[in-house]
């Protein structure tokens, strides 16, 4: 059984920050006004609505990753972040390590967390060969806090690793399977790693630059 909000959130914090080697990177997840609401509904109904191979056209005068926040946060929807920009099927394929049995399994990933998708869509993988990166969720509803951390080889700042790319969006019901992390649920907390051993064919997809990702600066590599 979680510990009392007001117990999980605070102990979390502590055991957090004392245990990792690298800056606090923490999101608040926030409700939006209705105007703004309104115009992030308007857009994707628009793209749920056209066709799915063809990228959003993103007019706003809001960050992207705003956008994406919401649809992940507020809309229950769940992203794939790719460089590759031309998959019409997400396909359960694994050519790449790691350090955990779920991150190792032959499935499609995804997260309900847009900022951690960005991520793997902005990566470009022909200039680097190990990242150490996650994202932590503790609470629920109007209560969530986000924790992220974003780490890279010492030598890839040098040789700019980071490309455009492509965020895929799916129904949070196609991928069934979660990092399991027993002791998050002390903190009604999740690592917010979906999976599906099944292809999922995704309902949008929106093109993301480097400069749409809102902590770029704040990557580390240190690796």
């Amino acid at each position: 059984m979680p510990l009392p909000d007001a117990l999980a959130k605070p102990i979390f914090h502590l055991i957090y920050t004392a245990s990792v080697k690298y800056p606090l990177i923490r999101r608040k997840v926030m409700r939006l006004n209705e105007a703004r609401k309104q115009v992030f509904d308007d857009l994707l109904e628009e793209a749920l609505a056209g066709n799915p191979h063809d990228p959003m056209n993103y007019e706003l005068p809001f960050p992207k990753f705003e956008f994406l926040n919401y649809i992940c946060d507020w809309r229950g929807f769940v992203l794939h972040g790719s460089p590759l920009h031309d998959l019409e099927v997400l396909q359960p394929i694994r050519k790449s390590g790691d350090d955990n049995e779920f991150g190792n399994r032959q499935q499609i990933f995804a997260s309900p967390d847009a900022i951690w998708a960005m991520w793997f869509a902005i990566l470009d993988k022909d200039k680097f060969n190990l990242t150490n990166n996650g994202c932590v969720r503790v609470g629920r509803g109007d209560r969530r806090i986000k924790y992220y951390h974003f780490q890279l080889p010492k030598i890839n700042r040098e040789i700019h690793p980071f490309t455009e790319g492509m965020i895929y969006i799916a129904r949070a019901e196609d991928f069934p399977d979660k990092r399991p992390y027993p002791i998050l649920d002390w903190f009604n907390g999740e690592i917010e790693e979906w999976g599906s051993t099944q292809p999922v064919s995704p309902l949008a997809r929106i093109r993301v630059l480097p400069q749409d990702f809102p902590y770029l600066d704040k990557v580390q590599f240190s690796l």
